[in-house]
């Protein structure tokens, strides 16, 4: 029996009611950890959860050999985001972690553990399991465990006694919660909860949670401040254009329909660029980012011949590449045809007689957003010149 917690994204569950006894609990499992480990078969009374990080990672044997005090200095000083946070996760959790004979850990997204704090006697325990600052502890290095589990799912997770791949951690729960850059989406960190298995409460499940969440409101929070900032700082064209920070979020816009990030490529420079969405644009760097504006330039589309599913698109001498899925070569071959345009009932001739309109509309506007600003709509044609190349 497992208690549930509904969070932002998924259903996560607790390893255990707060009245079930912890070492029936880890007997009943050892048993579906044999079954598991001796063979290839994951028994189906497995917490979903566990049953797909088993298949995921496996059970894993190797050694864990941790990074040197410069290597993990390093890694806390080039991740500010995590390291600013590191107050908040102690005040909200030490204290409690600490009467309840369990230790908190600090991973980075790459899954090293960069701070371990809490009781000595628990801590000289992990260390006998290498469960120490600079080990690294995703899926593929030890197995099943809270924070790989985490990692890969992208939502809390309990692991409880011999839920964990690994015997030696099997008188151990570890929960985690991965604290994912709401602005980003990217993960930046773990924080976990871990001790003896006899400890295991599902209560700990809610509070790494709400401790995690909290800190993403934090970075929500201080993105939002430097948003302000780089639009504050920098002096904005008249023209239409977008303002972004390296990693896509805008801080302002005019004349553009855009979203909070938008896509830019890898090894952005100043110039005309192919921005995803929009097309060619004109890319200039500015303090803590870049401003993007239209070109006002002509476009000529290019489609080739043979077996290859791409289109060139030629802009200013600069020429850039798209691949295609068949269904949009399908759909440009069809626009080719009909200069004129066609409607979504004329295109549904693409696709099985009964597909929803709605579909076909959704496939179309995934075309339109490979090739901004060069398929018109009500009908649908495209609007730039086109030629078939060898």
């Amino acid at each position: 029996m497992t208690v549930e917690y509904r969070g932002p994204e998924a259903l996560i569950q607790a390893a255990l009611t707060a009245g079930e006894d912890p070492s029936a609990k880890a007997r009943s499992l050892k048993a579906l950890h044999q079954s598991w480990a001796q063979g290839t078969r994951i028994p189906t009374v497995v917490r979903p959860v566990v049953a797909r990080s088993w298949s995921r990672a496996g059970a894993l044997e190797k050694d864990i050999v941790p990074l040197d005090a410069s290597s993990i200095r390093e890694l806390r000083e080039s991740n500010q985001e995590l390291s600013n946070l590191v107050d908040l996760f102690k005040d909200r959790l030490l204290s409690l972690a600490t009467q309840a004979g369990n230790q908190l850990v600090i991973s980075d997204a790459q899954g090293y553990v960069l701070w371990v704090l809490g009781p000595s006697t628990v801590r000289r325990r992990s260390d006998g399991i290498g469960f120490v600052t600079g080990a690294r502890w995703r899926e593929s290095d030890v197995g099943t465990n809270g924070i790989g589990a985490a990692m890969a799912e992208k939502v809390p997770v309990q692991i409880f006694g011999p839920e964990h791949a690994r015997e030696e951690q099997h008188s151990w729960v570890c929960t985690s919660a991965p604290v994912i850059n709401p602005a980003t989406a990217s993960l930046i960190g773990a924080i976990t909860l871990a001790g003896s298995f006899r400890t295991a409460h599902p209560h700990s499940l809610a509070l790494v949670s709400s401790v995690a969440r909290e800190a993403e409101t934090h970075l929500r929070a201080n993105h939002a401040l430097r948003m302000q900032r780089l639009e504050l700082t920098n002096q904005l064209p008249e023209e239409e254009f977008i303002l972004v920070d390296p990693q896509g979020s805008v801080a302002a816009s005019r004349g553009f329909s855009v979203s909070e990030r938008i896509s830019l490529p890898v090894g952005l420079e100043e110039g005309r660029s192919w921005i995803s969405g929009f097309g060619s644009l004109n890319v200039r760097q500015v303090p803590g980012g870049w401003i993007l504006t239209r070109t006002h330039e002509h476009l000529k589309l290019e489609v080739t011949s043979g077996s290859l599913r791409q289109i060139m698109v030629h802009s200013a001498g600069e020429t850039t590449q798209i691949a295609l899925s068949e269904k949009h070569w399908q759909i440009l071959e069809l626009l080719v045809e009909h200069p004129a345009g066609l409607t979504t009932d004329e295109l549904r001739t693409l696709w099985p007689a009964m597909t929803p309109q709605v579909t076909i509309r959704a496939e179309l506007s995934r075309l339109r957003s490979k090739l901004p600003g060069m398929i018109a709509s009500r009908p649908y044609r495209l609007v730039v010149p086109v030629f078939r190349g060898n």
